[in-house]
């Protein structure tokens, strides 16, 4: 048996962390915990995935939460930090969401780089939480719409988009519950 080809560098692997889409003005690449430093490109991967999939949930989380508060097809109208306790949600609505999630982060723990003997064994310290080689951080292979550039640049520019985005979703949200968390009204 002839050994196997290896595996494509992506782009992310190929240049340093500080090229990373995600680095902008006025910062550049802004990193004042120093949580790049001394860390192997498998778990910056991972980091950067992680970054990405909270970015696009706080994405999600910010329109929902404002759409939720002024358009009610449920007859539930309170403020968006308890509207999930509201009885019109009650019943399967949960589990099926567990389950849609489920599959979607099985698809992501697909990403992760194989573990021998399970995930408390010795010889897999230095694969825990690494992303595998051949994997672009945030590529779930689902693109039904065609969006994702085809060169190398186009991709870089979109990525910086959205990861931006998702750093200000992140605080957005956090913002919007906290509001409502200290008045206790809707926004």
């Amino acid at each position: 048996v002839a050994p196997s080809a290896p595996a494509a560098k992506t782009q992310l692997a190929a240049a340093p962390v500080q090229e990373w889409a995600g680095a902008t003005a006025p910062f550049g690449f802004f990193d004042p915990l120093g949580l790049s430093k001394d860390v192997d490109a498998g778990r910056l991967a991972f980091y950067r995935e992680a970054e990405i999939k909270h970015g696009r949930v706080a994405m999600l989380a910010s329109v929902g939460f404002l759409f939720q508060e002024h358009y009610t097809f449920t007859g539930i109208d309170s403020p968006s930090y308890v509207s999930f306790e509201q009885p019109g949600l009650a019943g399967g609505l949960w589990l099926g969401l567990a389950v849609m999630l489920g599959n979607v982060e099985g698809k992501s723990v697909e990403s992760f780089m194989p573990l021998d003997g399970g995930i408390v064994a010795e010889q897999n310290e230095s694969r825990l939480f690494r992303i595998k080689e051949d994997h672009l951080p945030g590529d779930l292979g689902f693109d039904p719409l065609g969006l994702k550039p085809t060169n190398d640049k186009d991709l870089k520019s979109m990525a910086t988009k959205e990861i931006n985005n998702g750093r200000l979703a992140m605080v957005g949200i956090a913002g919007m519950v906290a509001q409502e968390l200290v008045s206790g009204m809707k926004i």
